[in-house]
């Protein structure tokens, strides 16, 4: 694997806020919520070598912005998911 390519895990939440009021004596509905896991790629353009100033200039500007990559995701409630986000 090149030092440039990097494995990124993220973890999400679906259904965590609604627009319902908690019931006050602590008794919840069904809000459908659940967890998920992302599992994707990443590129660290910074560790990329190259001789040319110019090129690692234009590469830690680029690295602030995230390359989109396809992400996998796991949860509960659906099936393997792929996703493009940046």
């Amino acid at each position: 694997i090149p030092p440039w390519l990097n494995l990124a895990v993220g973890y999400g939440a679906e259904g965590m806020l609604t627009g319902v009021a908690n019931d006050p004596d602590g008794i919840f509905t069904d809000q459908d919520r659940y967890s998920q896991w992302y599992l994707s790629l990443d590129i660290d353009l910074s560790k990329i070598r190259t001789e040319s100033h110019v090129l690692r200039t234009v590469f830690s500007l680029l690295n602030v912005v995230k390359i989109p990559l396809p992400t996998v995701e796991f949860s509960s409630r659906k099936k393997r998911i792929f996703y493009l986000f940046h």
